[in-house]
């Protein structure tokens, strides 16, 4: 099988697992109770209390120390035992018997298993076939278009993964060294830190037995296609066209408007982008809130025609779940969510301060930190100091700019009233002057602010910042308009967005404007795009809404837009798939994948490389350090041994090192091994660095030529494992109890 379609299978796998636990199950247990919520506002309740559940049994069994695998399993399928107690806790031992009295008859051979299981397939085929043609019928085109959708963002960010196998980010080998000690119980080894995403890895690897390196070289694909489907729920929940969603998002998938930093990072399993999974249900929990009238959908009576659970509870709830994990993910996401709520408390003013609402709110918020920072609390009470990088980030939250860029008109103290016609001159020039001078300051400040949305989000210079800030007031002023026309439920979400767009473009020009930064400014990019696209689609709905009335209208309007919006992305540019420069070769990734497949009979072996497969080995395989291996043997001496105690080794050689750096890039590396390299003496520096730009082509080469003189010395124990045009794995068998000394006269030490 070749490594592009293990890819495919591992990824497909990996998201059935995943969805199967934080999506199917939570829909197995509380659709009735959740039957009250909008479509999509239950779909994201069902994905929201699934990740709830298995990121907090997480952190518990890794708090206690106690976390294992049949712990997990036991934990995932315990609320299922809890509800069969209550709801059939009479007629639960009747029915318990039958089972057994079937099982019973199947193991006995007294009942074919092959019939047993035909006549369970039937009866779940039936009942799963009727349910689903009911709920397809009116809702056929919404899920070819989802689909299209499903397929837009599988093109886009797929094609890297079928193409580059590596990590493409060096971040992710800190986390896989995070979620390797949580495999011995050891939870925030380096310090106090939002474990969210670690503990949702962690989870699927003990679970179903995937190694964490296969997760974080994939699981990028499942979070980002879950990204832009919670936008697209989120704008099915608001808007008042059923096709109008997906103006924004496919604009979102395609355009090409926005830089290359609003993309970059989807290209990585990191925390951030998981976290930004969770931003838009906690908007959508407010918004229904908020939305007087709205709480309960059709459908919404059980069998007995009695009303569900309280809805507007509800929504408080999955508010609170939701801004948790957000938090217990990634801060970034925490503070990026908050802001979102600031601008909904902007939007529903008219709601927000009154006290019924507002107190409702701040239980809500309370209960939410209270989760999100329960576990760290409790370790940091523990003795775990914070870890550096959470560290860092508080102090950035802290820290304040000494003054601001604007020039501020000087106010002078009025020296006493001036009579006549020449003081009254006198007046109005300086009051036009203090106006003039409060214009030029603002204009000053939109400039910063176009110049920083240039730099880092726009993609077509000042044209297309402005065109975003004008996106952003056009929403705004929609907003206003339906005040007016007495929809303030309606309008009240046009306002929230834009005013959460706005502030996120002022945040960006923090620095400039002698404000306190909170994020990275490449980070605001991210969110702004993903903001942005919903606009989009707010505005178009807003403008049907307002010449039809009529609800087939509306929808026909908005399949009639989100074909023009597919002519407009045709003309103006369509973005393509890109493929980053990955942290490890491809020929690596493959390697290691069959050593692992080829070493399960129990023998011992080592991979010496760089640094980064020795989190990816680390359950299965020894690792040994390139660097530290060359330094081993760089002066020889009679009695100079060097020996790597396993029975098979295996050397990770690149011909064509790597370009490693700290951000993610497009740029391949095409510097090749060479006898000059070798020349060079090896990099005395620590830890990673002499993995990086030229220390790395100078510490590959040397291993390079190592290796030729190893081989010529031992020609047939000496193989080739692997082999590409920039990379080159060697195989080494030995006895256990003769071991090869490595040291050698390579020509270069």
């Amino acid at each position: 099988m070749s490594m592009t379609m293990l890819t495919i299978f591992q990824v497909t796998g990996i998201a059935a697992g995943y969805l199967g636990v934080t999506l199917f199950l939570p829909w197995l247990l509380l659709r009735r109770r959740l039957a009250g919520l909008k479509t999509p506002l239950r779909i994201q309740a069902y994905y929201v209390c699934g990740n709830f559940y298995i990121i907090y049994m997480v952190y518990l069994l890794q708090l206690l120390h106690i976390s294992c695998r049949p712990l997990l399993v036991l934990g995932t399928f315990a609320p299922f035992g809890v509800l069969f107690f209550f709801r059939y806790r009479k007629a639960g031992g009747q029915r318990l018997e039958k089972w057994m009295g079937w099982l019973t008859l199947v193991a006995e051979g007294k009942k074919g298993r092959k019939t047993l299981l035909l006549k369970a397939g039937r009866m779940l085929g039936r009942f799963s076939a009727r349910q689903f043609r009911e709920w397809l019928h009116p809702h056929l085109l919404e899920v070819l278009l989802a689909f299209l959708v499903l397929v837009a963002v599988l093109y886009m960010y797929g094609t890297n993964m079928v193409n580059v196998y590596g990590y493409c980010a060096t971040d992710v080998v800190l986390h896989n060294h995070w979620i390797n000690e949580m495999g011995r119980n050891n939870i925030f080894v380096d310090g106090v830190y939002p474990f969210g995403f670690h503990c949702l890895i962690y989870y699927l690897h003990e679970v179903f037995a995937i190694p964490v390196f296969v997760l974080l070289r994939v699981f990028y694909l499942v979070q980002t296609l879950l990204i832009h489907m919670m936008l697209l729920l989120f704008l099915r929940a608001v808007c008042k066209s059923r096709y109008t969603p997906y103006i924004g998002v496919f604009a979102y998938v395609f355009s090409d408007v926005f830089y290359q930093y609003a993309y970059y990072r989807y290209f990585a399993s990191l925390p951030q982008e998981l976290g930004m999974v969770f931003i838009l249900p906690a908007a959508g929990y407010v918004i229904a809130f908020f939305q007087e009238g709205n709480f309960y959908a059709v459908g919404a009576k059980d069998k007995r025609g009695q009303w569900m659970q309280s809805v507007p509870g509800q929504c408080l709830a999955l508010l609170s779940i939701s801004f948790a994990l957000a938090f217990t993910v990634h801060f970034y996401d925490a503070i990026v969510a908050g802001l979102l709520c600031v601008g909904i408390a902007a939007g529903f003013c008219f709601r927000c301060f009154r006290w019924r609402f507002f107190r409702r709110i701040l239980v809500s918020g309370g209960l939410a930190l209270l989760l999100a920072l329960l576990p760290l609390v409790v370790a940091y009470a523990g003795g775990t100091p914070l870890q550096n990088s959470l560290n860092w980030g508080m102090s950035l939250i802290s820290q304040e700019s000494a003054g601001n860029t604007g020039d501020k008109a000087e106010e002078k103290e009025p020296q006493g009233e001036k009579q006549g016609p020449e003081g009254e001159k006198q007046g109005q020039e300086e009051a036009a002057s203090r106006t003039e001078g409060m214009w030029e300051s603002l204009q000053g400040k939109m400039d910063v602010i176009v110049e920083r949305m240039d730099f880092y989000t726009a993609n077509f210079g000042q044209e297309g910042a402005w065109f975003l800030l004008g996106s952003m007031g056009v929403l705004f002023l929609s907003g206003i308009l339906w005040f007016f026309l007495r929809r303030p439920g309606y309008g009240g979400v046009l306002v929230s967005v834009s005013v959460f767009l706005m502030g996120l473009a002022l945040l960006q020009a923090s620095e400039k404007l002698g404000l306190p930064g909170l994020i990275e400014n490449t980070r605001y990019a991210i969110y702004l795009a993903y903001g942005i696209g919903a606009a989009w689609s707010l505005i178009v709905d807003s403008v049907l809404f307002l010449l039809f009335q009529e609800k087939r209208l509306i929808h026909l309007g908005g399949l009639v837009t989100l074909g023009v919006s597919w002519v407009a992305l045709g003309v103006t540019g369509v973005r393509q798939p890109q493929c980053y420069a990955p942290y490890e070769t491809n020929g690596a990734i493959t390697c290691l994948t069959n050593i692992l497949r080829e070493n399960k009979d129990g023998s011992t072996w080592t991979i010496c490389s760089a640094n980064d497969e020795h989190q990816m080995i680390r359950e299965y395989g020894y690792h040994y350090e390139i660097i530290q291996f060359l330094r081993g043997i760089q002066k020889l001496e009679e009695n100079t041994m060097l020996t790597i105690p396993t029975s098979t080794v295996y050397f990770f050689v690149e011909k064509v090192p790597l370009l490693y750096s700290d951000y993610i890039s497009t740029k391949k590396a095409d510097r090749e091994v060479s006898r000059e390299g070798a020349g060079e003496p090896l990099s005395r520096k620590d830890g990673i660095k002499p993995y990086i730009g030229y220390d790395r082509w100078v510490t590959m080469s040397h291993m390079y030529y190592w290796a030729q003189a190893f081989r010529e010395l031992y020609p047939n124990e000496m193989e080739v494992y692997y082999e590409t045009e920039d990379f080159v794995c060697y195989r080494l068998c030995q006895d256990d109890y003769s071991l090869y000394n490595f040291a050698i006269d390579y020509g270069y030490n």
